[in-house]
C-alpha cells in the first residue's frame, strides 16, 4: 500500500495514498474538468473565435472585391464614354466644318469617314443605353443618304443628329461617373467597416481573453493561498473545521487530500490523546495503590499494637478485678476504629491494583460500589451526600474494568464539580443507581446541581469544549467517556435542565460486540 509520511509533534504518521484509500472517500469528491482540459476548452475558443473572426472578415472583403471589380468596370465605362465624348466632339467639328467648305461632297465624305469612326466606337456601349442606340441608327441612315446625296440640308439634320447624339452621351458620361464616385464611397464605407469590425472584434476577443484569464489565475492564486494558509495552519496545530472547496480541478482534489490529511491528523492525535489519558489514569492509579500499599505497610505495625493494647484494655475492663470495672473507657471504639483504618488502606490497594486491558467478566454493582467508596475520599465530596441504589439482580458483565472506572470517575468528578458551584445551603447529593436489562445494564449518576442550557447540552460531547475555567479542565473527559463506553458496545448520554440537574445514564451489553454471540 502506497503511503505518505508527515512529520507530526508525536512523531511520524503515514497516511494512506489516495489510490490506497476507500472507495466511498474517494466517492465524495465531484468529477470535473482538469486544468487541462480547461486549458484545451479555451484555447479550442480562442480558435473558434479566431475563425469566426477569420470568416467574417473575409466575406466582408468578398464584398469588397465585389465592389471593387464594379470600381474597375465603371472606371473602364467612363473613360471608354470620355474617349467617345472626345471623338464624337472632333466628329462634330468636322461636320461643322463642312459647312464652309466650298467642295461639300469631298467634305461630306470626310465627315462621313469621321461619323462611322465615332459610331464604332458607340457598338460598345449602344446595347446598354437605348437611346443612344435609336440616335446611332438614325445617324447611320443619314450617313447612307449623304453617301448617295451630300447635301447641306442632309449635312444639317446630320449635324443636328449628332448633336443630339453628343447631348445623350455626355449624359450618360455624368451619369457613369456619378456611378464611379458612388462605388468608390461604397468601397471606403466597406473598408473602414471591415478595419473597424476587425478591430473591434480583436479588442473585444483580447478583453474576453484578458478578461478570463485574469479572473481564472486571481481565483487559482486566491485558492492557492488560501490551501498554503490552511497548511500552515495544520502544521501549526489547527484542527478545526476542513477548507472550503470550492474546486471540482486538480487544487480542488489536492484541497480535499489536505482535508483528508487534516481528518487523519485529528483523528490519530485523538486516538494518541486517548491513548496519553488512559495511560495516565493507569498511571495514576498504580502509583495510588503503590501509595496505599507503602502506607498500609507503614501503618500495620502500629495499628496491630493499637489493636493488641486495645483488646487487652477490653479483656481487662470485662474482667471484674478491674480497677476501672464499670468506667466508660471504651477500648471496642478503639478496636472499630483500627479496623476502619486496615480496611480503608486494604480497599484504596485492592481498587487501585492494575487490571487487564480487556474484557472480562465484571461485577457491575461492585466496581460502582468501590468507584464511589474511592472517590468519596477526594474534597469535592466532603459536602455531598452520595447515595448508592445497586440492583441485586445485576448479572456479570464483560467489559474493560479499568475503562469503567475511568468513565465512572469521570462521570462522578463533573457532578461534584457543579456540585460545588451551588450555594453552601444547597443539600448537594448524588445518586448512583444500577439496573438490569433484558440485554444489558443500566449506570445512572445523576445530581441536583444548577443544570446545563441546550446550547451547552449539545456540545458537552465535542472534543475540547468544557465550561470549566483555565486549567481545571482539558474538554476532553465526556468525548473520552463516550468513545470507551461505544468501544465496549454500549451508549453514553447525557439529559439536563437548567435548575434541575443533570443525569448521565450509560447502557452496557452483557457481552461487547466483539465477544457476542
Amino acid at each position: 500500500m502506497n503511503t505518505t509520511t508527515f512529520t507530526t509533534a508525536d512523531g511520524f504518521y503515514e497516511m494512506p495514498d489516495d489510490e490506497s484509500r476507500p472507495q466511498e472517500n474517494l466517492g465524495r469528491q465531484p468529477r470535473s474538468l482538469s486544468l487541462r482540459a480547461k486549458g484545451i476548452i479555451a484555447f479550442i475558443l480562442m480558435v473558434a473565435y479566431s475563425l469566426l473572426i477569420g470568416v467574417s472578415t473575409e466575406t466582408q472583403r468578398q464584398n469588397l472585391l465585389t465592389v471593387v471589380d464594379e470600381l474597375e468596370k465603371a472606371h473602364r465605362t467612363e473613360a471608354q464614354l470620355l474617349e467617345i465624348n472626345t471623338s464624337m466632339a472632333r466628329t462634330l467639328f468636322s461636320v461643322n466644318m463642312s459647312f464652309s467648305d466650298d467642295d461639300l461632297a469631298s467634305s461630306a465624305i470626310r465627315s462621313m469617314i469621321e461619323v462611322e469612326a465615332s459610331l464604332s466606337l458607340l457598338e460598345a456601349i449602344q446595347d446598354r443605353h437605348p437611346s443612344v442606340l435609336m440616335l446611332a441608327g438614325k445617324l447611320h441612315a443619314l450617313v447612307r443618304d449623304l453617301a448617295q446625296s451630300p447635301t447641306l440640308s442632309t449635312l444639317g439634320v446630320a449635324r443636328a443628329t449628332l448633336n443630339e447624339l453628343i447631348i445623350e452621351l455626355d449624359g450618360v458620361t455624368k451619369n457613369a461617373h456619378a456611378h464611379r464616385l458612388k462605388l468608390l464611397d461604397q468601397y471606403r464605407e466597406n473598408y473602414d467597416r471591415i478595419t473597424l469590425s476587425s478591430l473591434a472584434m480583436l479588442v473585444i476577443g483580447l478583453i474576453l481573453v484578458g478578461a478570463v484569464t485574469a479572473i481564472f489565475f486571481s481565483r487559482l492564486t486566491w485558492d492557492i493561498r488560501k490551501l498554503e494558509a490552511h497548511a500552515h495552519g495544520i502544521v501549526n496545530g489547527n484542527r478545526d473545521a476542513p477548507l472550503p472547496v470550492t474546486r471540482n480541478d486538480e487544487l480542488g482534489t489536492l484541497m480535499h487530500a489536505v482535508n483528508r490529511m487534516q481528518q487523519d491528523l485529528r483523528e490519530r492525535e485523538r486516538h494518541i490523546e486517548r491513548a496519553r489519558l488512559e495511560q495516565f489514569h493507569r498511571e495514576k492509579m498504580v502509583a495510588v495503590g503503590s501509595l496505599a500499599a507503602q502506607l498500609a505497610h507503614e501503618i500495620n505495625n502500629p495499628i496491630a499494637a493499637i489493636t493488641g493494647v486495645a483488646s487487652a484494655m477490653n479483656q481487662v475492663q470485662q474482667a471484674s478485678q478491674c480497677p476501672n470495672h464499670g468506667v466508660s473507657c471504651h477500648p471496642g471504639l478503639i478496636l472499630e476504629q483500627a479496623k476502619r483504618i486496615s480496611a480503608i488502606t486494604r480497599q484504596i490497594a485492592d481498587f487501585t491494583r492494575p487490571q487487564p486491558q480487556r474484557p472480562e467478566l465484571l461485577s457491575l454493582n461492585e466496581l460502582v460500589s468501590n468507584t464511589c467508596a474511592f472517590v468519596s475520599y477526594d474534597r469535592r465530596f466532603r459536602r455531598i451526600a452520595m447515595t448508592t441504589e445497586l440492583d441485586a439482580e445485576m448479572p456479570a458483565i464483560r467489559a474493560i474494568g479499568d475503562h469503567l472506572t475511568q468513565v465512572l470517575m469521570n462521570l462522578l468528578f463533573n457532578a461534584a464539580d457543579a456540585l460545588e458551584e451551588m450555594p453552601a445551603d444547597h443539600p448537594a447529593q448524588i445518586l448512583v443507581r444500577t439496573q438490569a436489562l433484558d440485554d444489558g445494564a443500566l449506570v445512572e449518576i445523576a445530581d441536583n446541581g444548577a443544570g446545563i442550557d441546550a446550547d451547552t447540552l449539545g456540545k458537552v460531547f465535542d472534543e475540547y469544549f468544557t465550561t470549566k475555567p483555565a486549567g481545571k479542565g482539558t474538554g476532553l473527559g465526556l468525548a473520552l467517556s463516550r468513545e470507551l463506553i461505544e468501544d465496549a458496545g454500549g451508549t453514553l448520554t447525557l439529559e439536563a435542565e437548567p435548575g434541575k440537574g443533570a443525569t448521565a445514564r450509560i447502557r452496557l451489553p452483557l457481552r461487547p460486540p466483539e465477544t457476542a454471540t
